[in-house]
């Protein structure tokens, strides 16, 4: 008897023209067998797949199905757990069984959702090439906001990742749409976020606190390393890689901005203006809900800021600024703190608070030490407790020279 796939031969062999005869002696099958299958190729028996072989694990998979939505995953712990029910079966069958259920699991939790107009943006800082200025090269960085609602996408390129910069391409963004959405996303950036308190609280950087609250956005950051948490996965600065930073490579701008100029006219000719691959509608047919959605800047004045940069303290509780040194408190060191100008001042802040101040330095390279700071820190000694060790170098024996009048005097000893 053949098989289909024998069978699916013959009838190729057919199609292409060969007769009974031709095809016996090519697959050596008799002809009355080949004219049997190429007359009546359903005679062919067809196997269904095998029923699945029971397993010692069926009993208890609605058990494992509870157990997994309410977050219990581990193969181990499931398995010390179902010993216990009376399972008799092996940590493989378990293990193997549980693999498939987590990859579902993954698949489900990324899952996107949509937001409603005018509820949320995007921010998004990423590394998008180099700049040769003076000799040196910079790093250039873009900035990416973007619509959660229309896609709508503002992008800027720059040299820095200060807060001041950040604060000022948000404004330049809320400008353009002459609107504010009602709350922004962003990753745990250090211009933004703090840390966590004890309590596991965000502590929010206080200028960029103050910022939210005087343009009028909740300011909100997605899970550390999830990037998911956003809601729809959207990575602004990416796209802007591969879309607009490939087709200006072999045809470099001569400058930061001539290359914003570019950006400029990407966004608005092809970002803006595309369909989006996941609502399947042009970006700004949707802007109209979203600009309709936010509230209007009314003339809103520019927020006053003052730029922070971020410092480590050194070993010696002092930080560098514009090539001076200014101490802080000695329990700061090997802490990051913000340091910025402010008047005639220098300023350092921990965690919002306000840590030293120091008049600004007259010049370069001073070192403006406040005693205080200093006092208390524990001074470390040397370590004890190590091998005494010594060091030795091989040289020629040394051969004492004494003058000739001692050894006549040892000779005229002898005489007597």
């Amino acid at each position: 008897m053949l098989r289909g796939s024998d069978v699916q031969q013959l009838m190729e062999m057919k199609r292409e023209g060969l007769s009974t005869q031709a095809i016996s002696k090519l697959t050596g099958y008799d002809r009355k067998t080949v004219r049997k299958y190429l007359l009546k190729p359903e005679t062919v028996p067809r196997y269904g797949p095998r029923m699945a072989r029971p397993s010692k694990l069926d009993a208890h998979k609605p058990y494992l199905q509870d157990r997994m939505k309410a977050g219990v995953w581990n193969a181990q712990v499931l398995l010390r757990e179902l010993r216990k029910l009376g399972y008799q079966g092996g940590y493989t069958i378990l293990k193997d069984w549980l693999q498939p259920q987590r990859a579902a699991g993954m698949a489900t939790a990324v899952r996107r959702f949509e937001t409603p107009p005018g509820k949320q943006a995007q921010v998004d800082w990423g590394h998008l090439g180099y700049l040769e200025t003076g000799g040196e090269q910079c790093r250039v960085w873009g900035f990416t906001i973007t619509l959660g609602y229309s896609r709508r996408i503002w992008a800027q390129a720059a040299l820095d990742q200060k807060l001041g910069t950040l604060l000022r391409m948000h404004e330049a963004a809320f400008r353009e749409w002459g609107s504010v959405p009602e709350e922004i996303l962003y990753d745990r950036m250090k211009t933004v976020w703090l840390g966590s308190d004890e309590r596991g609280e965000i502590v929010w950087h206080p200028v960029f606190l103050d910022f939210a609250r005087y343009w009028g956005f909740r300011p909100r950051l997605c899970r550390p390393y999830r990037a998911q948490t956003k809601g729809k996965i959207e990575s602004g600065v990416k796209y802007v890689r591969r879309n607009f930073v490939c087709g200006l490579l072999g045809r470099e701008p001569s400058c930061l901005m001539d290359f914003n100029t570019e950006l400029r006219q990407w966004v608005d000719g092809v970002a803006n203006q595309r369909v989006h691959g996941t609502t399947r509608e042009l970006v700004l047919a949707r802007w109209d809900m979203d600009q309709f959605s936010m509230p209007l800047l009314n003339g809103r004045s520019p927020y006053p800021y003052s730029d922070d940069e971020l410092r480590k303290v050194a070993r010696d509780a002092y930080v560098s600024w514009q090539a001076s040194r200014y101490s802080v408190p000695w329990q700061y060191v090997g802490k990051e703190v913000w340091v910025r100008e402010r008047g005639v001042d220098v300023e350092v802040h921990y965690g919002g608070q306000r840590i030293a101040v120091h008049a600004r330095a007259e010049r370069r390279h001073q070192i403006i030490t406040h005693r205080p700071h200093h006092q208390g820190i524990p001074l470390g000694g040397e370590k004890g407790g190590g091998k005494i060790l010594i060091q030795m170098r091989e040289t020629a024996p040394s051969v004492e020279v004494r003058p000739l009048a001692a050894y006549e005097s040892v000779a005229m000893g002898g005489v007597r």
